[in-house]
């Protein structure tokens, strides 16, 4: 079991497991973000339940997985590529902490914040939605789905509604996640997690 903290903009990169979810915002608190995060020798993306499995290797240039091929591009300033054979382009403002564009299934506009040792993202994902993510949990919708998670060892477990009812769920995140800006965490957590 490991943890890790999210880098300031300025701080050197980070090489310890990480989601979110989860980076790089700038923040009034001396506290920074954490996300929990799994030492697997693959750098997997990786949520699991009853009926379902959503992964993704990891790296600094995007993530690629059997319904994901993610490209990150101008180091994260665009983001681009498809989602279940849905094509999406996105334009991130890393400094701002905005992202905004077009997915396959309509606009896709986010904010990240952190907040102590939280990152907030929130945004238009289909639909309006705001996830916190934190070392100990991960809580709120992101697009169709709504999430209750805590930590359970390298990753979380919980409830995951996706409109079909709720089911369990456990969501592992690889160390290099946190070479990801705070925003582009957000948004690779939006384009796994929002649909069924």
């Amino acid at each position: 079991m490991s943890s890790a903290r999210f880098r300031t903009r300025h701080a050197a990169l980070v090489a310890v497991p990480a989601l979110c979810f989860l980076a790089a915002c700038a923040t009034s608190s001396n506290r920074k973000p954490t996300l929990q995060t799994s030492n697997e020798p693959q750098q997997r993306f990786r949520m699991v339940g009853n009926g379902f499995e959503t992964s993704a290797v990891i790296s600094a240039d995007g993530a690629q997985g059997p319904n994901i091929n993610v490209g990150r591009f101008d180091d994260g300033a665009a983001i681009r590529g498809t989602i279940n054979n849905q094509p999406f382009q996105l334009a991130v403002d890393q400094a701002a902490g905005t992202a905004n564009g077009q997915t396959g299934w309509g606009p896709l506009s986010m904010n990240a914040t952190e907040e102590g040792d939280t990152l907030k993202c929130n945004g238009l994902i289909g639909r309006p939605g705001t996830i916190t993510i934190s070392q100990q949990s991960i809580n709120g919708n992101i697009g169709l789905c709504a999430y209750d998670l805590v930590r359970s060892g390298d990753s979380y477990t919980g409830s995951r509604s996706c409109g079909r009812g709720i089911a369990q769920a456990t969501v592992t995140f690889p160390t290099n996640i946190l070479e990801w800006k705070p925003i582009n965490i957000c948004v690779l957590m939006a384009l796994l997690m929002s649909t069924p």
